[in-house]
């Protein structure tokens, strides 16, 4: 795959991404995350940012993403010519994105963590502080890189100073 691959790929996704709350901005957010943060050696990276794109490709929940997202990935996938081992590979990060496995593959990690840091970002944290019993220490203990621990550190007493803020 090349950068136009991505945006073709990203263009057939985005009618299933528009089914999920958060839609394709959700998922160019993840993506801009990953780029901005995170060094992608050039021989995962097809892997790496086709997994970003079709992580929340299975519909609104969870259980749609790991159920319908896979199928939906794949066939997605052959559509811009991705090679079947490639597309494995990615349909078992989109089908199990949201676990915490011990030793998980550099685009797993790159994916989750992306996925969590933008739970922070301007866009998806009021959303989340305001309906959701969010334990933020706890998911920033959960990111794999250190580097973005400190980054959700940083974000978060950011979300918390902005919110303060509003509420005087």
């Amino acid at each position: 795959m090349n950068e136009l691959d991505f945006e073709r790929l990203f263009a057939l996704a985005k009618p299933y991404l528009e089914k999920n709350e958060l839609g394709s901005e959700h998922t160019s957010r993840v993506l801009r995350i990953a780029r901005q943060n995170f060094t992608i050696p050039s021989n995962l990276r097809d892997l790496t940012v086709a997994a970003i794109i079709l992580h929340d490709i299975g519909g609104s929940t969870i259980k749609e993403h790991y159920e319908k997202g896979p199928a939906i990935a794949a066939a997605l996938l052959r559509q811009v010519g991705c090679d079947e081992a490639t597309i494995l590979q990615i349909c078992q990060i989109v089908g199990s994105h949201h676990d915490h496995p011990d030793n998980p593959t550099l685009p797993f990690r790159v994916l989750f963590d992306s996925d969590k840091l933008v739970m922070f970002s301007p866009e998806e944290y009021p959303g989340y502080a305001a309906r959701f019993d969010v334990d933020w220490n706890k998911t920033i203990s959960l990111l794999y890189s250190k580097k973005a621990k400190k980054i959700a550190q940083e974000m978060l007493w950011k979300r918390r100073g902005e919110q303060i803020k509003s509420e005087n």
